[in-house]
């Protein structure tokens, strides 16, 4: 039990480390001192520091395939397509380091991930893309491409959670006069890219 509870010390603090400085800028020694762990644990429980970074993106979207294996089920794919961005914003609002992780790891060009993360990310893609087939076949969807539809629906929803001290300590300051977006905001602007985007007649 204190072996499983040390991992997790160890999860969580490297999970915000990431989120601060990206892969290359966490230390080792300063991921351990935060969780209150030998530095060797790290090694015990993860290899090395690649490994603890794999394991913190996997964590990360553990939550996100529970999401897509529920949703393939179902028969719509509009239903489909919708349930996944809606349940994105849901798993960023309740795991915010996703989203910033996942613009570290853009920016970084991806070099610091390892095939089974890698495949991880191509798993939603497949997923993404089978929807619009489906949604094609039946005559209901426009011809799109799968992976500029999904930055086009992903990215306002990934920037809304990354970028959120951005606008609460600049834009806020610089233009008060400009409201700040809200949640349901977010959800009615996504529900009508998604129309646009593939819906034949919205």
């Amino acid at each position: 039990m204190a072996t499983d509870e040390t991992r997790d010390k160890l999860l969580a603090a490297a999970t915000d480390a990431f989120v601060e400085t990206g892969f290359s800028g966490a230390r080792v020694d300063l991921i351990a001192r935060a969780a209150k762990a030998n530095k060797a644990m790290i090694y015990y429980h993860f290899r090395d520091k690649e490994g603890l970074y794999q394991a913190v993106l996997l964590d990360l979207l553990a939550p996100v395939h529970e999401h897509v294996a529920r949703l393939d089920t179902i028969g719509d794919p509009w239903a489909r397509l919708k349930g996944f961005y809606e349940g994105m914003i849901q798993r960023f609002l309740q795991r915010p380091a996703l989203a910033r992780i996942m613009l570290h790891e853009v920016l970084a060009g991806g070099k610091n991930m390892q095939p089974e993360t890698a495949r991880a990310f191509s798993s939603i893609i497949g997923f993404v893309s089978r929807a619009l087939a489906d949604g094609h076949a039946a005559g209901r969807f426009k011809a799109v491409h799968p992976m500029l539809f999904h930055l086009s629906v992903l990215a306002p929803i990934l920037i809304f959670f990354a970028g959120a001290d951005f606008r609460e300590r600049v834009l806020a300051e610089v233009i008060p006069a400009l409201p700040q977006p809200s949640l349901p905001n977010l959800s009615e602007h996504v529900a009508d890219v998604l129309a646009r985007l593939v819906v034949s007649h919205p």
